[in-house]
């Protein structure tokens, strides 16, 4: 039983030793470092981007998802940190219900100490919920349910102001129906305490940290961008637009104090909208902007209307990120435009040659 028992003990200090007999502590890195899917008729994945940042995995789709047939089922292939699993394991099949449908995976490093749980998401080349069809439910900062454009909070791509007005229970951003349709519809709307607010429809993410931290400068919050590969050459939607009756410039009575009071100045002429479509090359903080385009009117438009837009590039590097925005009062991030401004949009579509 004595010999026994050495050896066991022996098996326990080497056991926890390299090669040259030194001991050698657990990892306690969770790093994801790699994922993708086994290509099959379905799912042709063409790059993958990990936001370790914000605990984000995408992974693209050379096939378009307007030809597919969902649910499809992939099977992954990831590699970790050594030492570091991860559940659901590499080789494991998932399901995914629609091009919006998400999963979750956890990291856990060796030690065990550290876990990480990233979202993935499976893209294409186009926008997800680029005609607005699905809309899920945020909880605003005045504790009521407002409504945000995409099937689901963890996978959308879209984001608004709403939240940063719920505490008024003021949404800017809205679904609107007609008849099976539903569209999105954008508004400049004014608060008890803020004379204007232009509403916003953008992709990224919505910053409330950045809100509240600069609170005068609206545009604080605006987070823009996904990763995104494709180099399309027009972004092509429909829309409609009224401006509000008067246009106004709000200015703040202390330039500090968000909450101190504004004076409110009418002014001659017209609100316009505003679009914007960028896409970038990212490498940590250095960003080049590879192609743009800058679209304004403040031409009322009764119908539903064609609009395509063309990119301009400045540069033949591969893109990393994108992004689009869309604003019922152009200048509505200085407090200018008009109340009851509304713009409305509807199937977006990059169009690539």
């Amino acid at each position: 039983m004595k010999k026994i028992i050495i050896g066991l003990l022996l098996f326990a200090v080497f056991a926890c030793s390299d090669d040259s007999g030194t001991d050698v502590p657990a990892s306690d890195k969770a790093e994801l470092l790699d994922f993708t899917f086994v290509a099959d008729a379905n799912f042709s994945p063409g790059k993958s981007y990990i936001d370790s940042e914000n605990a984000e995995v995408h992974v693209f789709s050379s096939i378009d998802f307007l030809g597919l047939t969902f649910p499809i089922t992939l099977i992954s292939e990831i590699s970790v940190s050594e030492g570091a699993t991860i559940v659901p394991a590499s080789g494991t099949s998932v399901t995914f219900t629609s091009p919006e449908d998400f999963k979750k995976y956890t990291i856990t490093s060796e030690d065990g100490r550290n876990s990480v749980e990233y979202i993935l998401t499976i893209r294409d080349k186009q926008i997800p919920n680029s005609g607005f069809e699905n809309w899920f439910q945020e909880i605003g900062m005045n504790s009521q349910p407002f409504q945000q454009p995409g099937e689901y909070a963890e996978s959308t791509v879209w984001a608004t102001a709403n939240m940063g007005t719920s505490i008024y229970s003021i949404y800017g951003t809205t679904p609107q129906e007609e008849g099976s349709n539903t569209l999105v519809k954008i508004e400049t709307v004014t608060t008890v305490a803020l004379p204007l607010v232009a509403g916003a429809l953008y992709v990224g993410k919505f910053d409330l940290d950045g809100a509240i931290a600069d609170p005068t400068n609206p545009v604080a919050a605006a987070k823009l961008g996904i990763p995104f590969y494709g180099k399309p050459s027009a972004v092509q939607f429909k829309y409609s637009y009224q401006s509000g009756d008067q246009l106004i410039q709000a200015v703040l009575k202390d330039p500090g104090n968000l909450f101190g009071g504004f004076n409110v100045f009418n002014l001659e002429g017209k609100d316009k909208f505003g679009i914007k479509v960028v896409l970038e090359k990212r490498v940590g903080e250095e960003v080049t902007e590879i192609a743009k385009k800058e679209f304004e009117s403040n031409v009322d438009v009764a119908q539903l209307t064609n609009l395509k837009l063309d990119l301009e590039y400045f540069s033949s590097e591969e893109p990393t990120h994108f992004y689009i925005s869309f604003s019922p009062s152009f200048d509505g991030g200085t407090f200018k435009g008009a109340v009851g401004s509304t713009l409305i949009i509807d199937d977006i579509q990059l169009i690539y040659e």
